[in-house]
């Protein structure tokens, strides 16, 4: 799904696929010697779409199908300015306020947006940064895609950053399973394929559907 058909429902994002930017790299870790932990794909589509890892120590995972995006913001005390929305249009202008641990979004031709605040503030001058995730919709759209839409936006991270980026996890689909430190292999839950676990520095390389002939690299993933 291009991140264009993702616009109409999270209209604070407003991000064209020309203003994508690659996840944000952390600083260099340890060798990737064990896949526990959180993991975005290095590379996304074009249409931003990638997946994020959850491996945990007690032999199981889960992955997320999504839109994955970060773009440069900035900001005043009440103003965000986002990129724009088409490839030659002029930056895209919201209007916020912040009580307590909602975030409220306004653009000009847009309902408002509510969100809240997800786990601590990170800074006591900037309450904009942070993780928020969007409230549910007051009303379920009548048609079937858009609630389905609508119903993955709520699932979403949304992240400010002190670097003048916002980071965007929205997932369209999950799927578990379960990996083995011995074999350095997963699998899909219900399926009996295994694909390979490796690494390459700090990166994690997992082997792909259909057949592992195929490896994708992941990074520690900075904002989860």
């Amino acid at each position: 799904m291009n991140i264009r058909a993702v616009v109409p429902f999270l209209v604070l994002l407003a991000l064209p696929v020309a203003a994508q930017t690659p996840a944000a790299t952390p600083a260099p870790a340890a060798p990737a010697t064990t896949p526990v932990g959180h993991w975005v794909a290095e590379h996304t589509s074009q249409g931003g779409i990638g997946t994020w890892w959850d491996f945990r120590a007690d032999g199981t995972f889960t992955v997320h199908i999504g839109a994955m995006v970060t773009a440069p913001v900035t900001h005043t005390a009440d103003t965000l300015t986002l990129p724009p929305a088409t490839a030659n249009g002029a930056p895209v202008q919201l209007k916020y306020v912040i009580v307590g641990d909602e975030l409220h979004l306004k653009g000009a031709n847009s309902p408002e947006q509510l969100l809240t605040r997800v786990g601590p503030a990170p800074s006591a001058t900037d309450p904009l940064l942070g993780k928020w995730r969007p409230a549910p919709p007051a009303v379920v759209d009548p048609d079937p895609k858009k609630a389905a839409l609508q119903k993955a936006t709520a699932n979403g991270i949304f992240v400010f950053s002190a670097d003048g980026t916002q980071s965007v996890r929205v997932p369209f689909s999950t799927r578990e399973g379960t990996w083995s430190a011995t074999a350095h292999t997963f699998q899909f839950n219900g399926q009996p394929a295994t694909y390979s676990i490796g690494s390459s520095g700090d990166k994690l390389v997992l082997g792909q559907p259909p057949d592992n002939t195929r490896t994708d690299t992941y990074l520690p993933d900075p904002i989860l």
